[in-house]
């Protein structure tokens, strides 16, 4: 008799070789690119998601370089880069799909828009008369952009804890029940040892 059957039964081997298997598909299906079943989005629409939104930071970047308020500048990068980061995430979790078009549509795109008019109307020579009150204006609201951008991006790594929670659950429950079902299919009155032989 093998030391497996031993250790947990003809049932608890059944169990164990089941629990491997549903393993195994899992994780085959999470490595499938070419689609993933999030909210019946395709992987071309999580690509295009993430190009939209790399066309606002781009075109916002770009539309920085044109200041010669240098601190001004950073707090744009900033913005692109923290935006760019819950890109990534999204690439690496595709259940963030419908928290990042939100994030586009609500945050991303508003922001895209007020850097190009700010930008539009710093460089503007010779300047309106009332442009400094809505510049000075514009550059205090960069702080509490930044502030819900990163508030989005908390937003996804909670939902990220969340789900490791649920896998560490998961695995815990399996393993309970192959150890129940291992300790249920050992057998509890083993033959005695034959002492043939034996003087």
């Amino acid at each position: 008799m093998s030391l497996i059957t031993l250790l947990f039964g003809v049932g608890g081997i059944v169990v164990l070789l089941i629990a491997l298997l549903a393993v195994i598909i899992i994780a085959s299906i999470r490595r499938k690119d070419d689609f993933v079943n999030v909210d019946s989005a395709t992987r071309q629409e999580i690509d295009s998601t993430i190009k939209a939104g790399r066309r606002l930071t781009l075109a916002m970047r770009q539309a920085s370089y044109r200041l010669m308020q240098v601190e001004v500048k950073k707090e744009i990068e900033d913005l692109c880069k923290i935006a760019e980061s819950i890109f990534d995430m999204l690439r690496k979790d595709p259940n963030d799909l419908r928290v990042v078009k939100q994030f586009i549509t609500y945050y991303l795109e508003p922001t895209h828009k007020i850097v190009m008019k700010y930008v539009e109307l710093a460089t503007t020579r010779p300047m309106p008369a009332d442009a400094v009150g809505i510049l000075d204006k514009t550059e205090k609201s960069f702080k509490s952009i930044r502030a819900s951008f990163l508030q989005q991006k908390e937003k996804m790594l909670a939902n990220d804890v969340m789900d490791l929670d649920t896998e560490i659950k998961v695995f815990e429950t399996i393993s309970r029940n192959m150890t129940t079902s291992g300790e249920s299919g050992k057998d509890k009155n083993p033959p005695p040892v034959s002492t043939s032989g034996q003087k």
